[in-house]
């Protein structure tokens, strides 16, 4: 018959992965969605802002077409329409590009780490 002791031994490492593995979904959580939450209202702002100094109807319009009657002059409108923008526009659409890589950058380094906690991978590491 095991003694009190020799059960507490048995499951410790299993027990402490597991409160590992929640502390650091809470850690994470707690990091990253007010950087999140943040880049979130940035992009909408600078969406809103864009939206406003461009009709964005029409370029995606246009551009459609472009694409279906001539593939190879999507680059040459895209290029074109871009150059065409005033400052204020390009500024924004550049802005916006920048915070939307970011945001996906954010999340899928949470994602890995949330991963790797969840695969035990850390703790074959240090071994």
């Amino acid at each position: 018959m095991e003694t009190l002791q020799e059960k507490i031994i048995d499951t410790t490492p299993r027990f402490r992965g597991e409160i590992v593995r929640k502390v650091y979904r809470v850690w994470l959580v707690r990091k990253l969605l007010p950087v999140l939450v943040l880049e979130i209202g940035i992009i909408s702002f600078a969406l809103y802002w864009l939206g406003r100094a461009i009709f964005v109807q029409s370029v995606i319009s246009n551009a459609m077409t472009v694409f279906f009657n001539r593939p190879a002059g999507s680059i040459s409108f895209l290029a074109g329409a871009f150059g065409h923008a005033t400052f204020l526009t390009k500024l924004l659409g550049m802005g916006v590009i920048v915070l939307l890589a970011l945001f996906l950058r954010h999340i899928t380094q949470g994602l890995l780490r949330l991963i790797l906690v969840k695969e035990n991978y850390f703790s074959r590491v240090q071994k």
